[in-house]
């Protein structure tokens, strides 16, 4: 095993496009580090130009204590899983698994040893005779993971291997890979566009936006602590609600003022916020932060509001609703528009956001609602910057 450390790492192309900008990123022995960003964002690049697959233009890349920019692919001892499995159709599952071991000319016995190790683990006893085509999607994936595993490389670079998974075995095989690269303990990169597939399998997570790494922290941490705007934005099904608002009141008894809405919020006395008193920021507040007040034990009116339900989904364990609301919605850049995927515009007047309510609320299309928030877990940002207040 062995850490993988980026330092300042830039990727620039003959055309003048700079795909990744001074990356500096320290994957650790052993860890499971997820990239993720919408698709250009430059994860991708980055995970090519750790295999080596494209070429470093600034910076220097580190597996273990060897600087390797300059090394060739083979020469890094990284083993790569791909999107598209790029698994050699005339050959049987067994001479697939063991095909590096094969080309780096170790003795049948112990390719023998290692390729029963690996079917074993995964669970491929049973197909090594047959053909990728004899497969299933997840059966071709086993295979592609056999195929590293056997070369007990010092680190594991995965691009988007599940995406071309159906919705239900996605599931079921990125618990099979986060538990896998438990057991084996190798230092793992792993590339995504679906944040859901992050949160759940990385030990930490590190967000890239146009080349930029963004943070990298804990799921939960990213979660409830994100450094920026753009983050904020991205991370979260469905996402945090973003607005333009007013801090209004005083340090000690402060309020934030959404459109037509104020409510009352603790202290932010001897806190950065106090600085923003009177001033224009962006103000987040997660789905799941705001409850119908119908299913809530004598809710506070000081931090209650009206609105009306535009969109009601039950999903049995919870009630998505989009409400309504006379905000001015803050819009990330490249962050994904649920609203317009469901046909729901954002007019002048009432701009639509997002709560998830207990399963126990009556709402229903169309109907008027009150939601309470939990104003301990507003999310406040620089509206020039971006930047997180805390």
């Amino acid at each position: 095993m062995a850490t993988v450390t980026l330092e300042g790492v830039t990727k620039r192309y003959p055309n003048g496009f700079q795909a990744v900008t001074e990356l500096d990123l320290d994957i650790r022995d052993g860890e499971f580090l997820v990239l993720v960003g919408p698709s250009g964002c430059g994860k991708s690049t980055a995970l090519r130009m750790i295999a080596g697959l494209e070429e470093i233009s600034d910076g220097s890349l580190r597996i273990g204590d060897t600087v390797v920019n300059d090394y060739e692919p083979k020469d890094r001892d990284i083993a790569m899983v791909f999107q598209n499995y790029a698994l050699y159709p005339h050959m049987s599952v067994f001479d697939n698994i063991g095909f590096a071991l094969k080309l780096a000319k170790v003795n049948k016995a112990e390719i023998e040893e290692r390729v029963h190790r690996a079917a074993g683990i995964l669970e491929l006893e049973s197909v090594l005779n047959r053909k990728p085509a004899q497969l299933s999607g997840g059966q071709r994936q086993r295979v592609a993971m056999g195929r590293a595993i056997v070369r007990q490389p010092k680190a594991f670079l995965m691009d988007e291997p599940l995406s071309n998974l159906d919705a239900k075995l996605r599931v079921q095989m990125r618990a099979e890979i986060a538990g896998l690269q438990r057991d084996l303990g190798v230092t793992t990169l792993y590339v995504t566009h679906d944040q859901v597939e992050a949160m759940t399998m990385g030990d930490r997570v590190a967000v890239l936006n146009k080349g930029y790494l963004m943070q990298v922290d804990s799921p939960q941490d990213l979660y409830d602590s994100p450094d920026n705007v753009f983050v904020a934005g991205f991370i979260g099904s469905p996402a945090m609600n973003l607005m333009e608002g007013n801090l209004g009141g005083t340090a000690k008894e402060p309020t934030v003022e959404i459109g037509s809405v104020s409510v009352s919020i603790p202290s932010i006395e001897g806190k950065d916020l106090a600085d923003y008193l009177g001033k224009k920021v962006v103000v987040g507040l997660r789905p799941e932060d705001m409850e119908d007040a119908v299913t809530v034990d004598n809710p506070d009116a000081s931090r209650t509001f009206s609105t009306s339900a535009r969109l009601v989904e039950s999903l049995g364990s919870e009630i998505i609703v989009h409400f309504g609301l006379d905000a001015e919605p803050y819009v990330v850049a490249d962050a994904i528009d649920d609203e317009a995927e469901k046909g729901l515009s954002n007019d002048l007047d009432t701009a639509t956001f997002v709560a998830r309510v207990s399963p126990r609320s009556p709402v229903r299309n169309g109907a008027d609602l009150d939601l309470v928030i939990d104003v301990a877990r507003f999310h406040f940002f620089d509206i020039s910057t971006g930047s997180a207040i805390r």
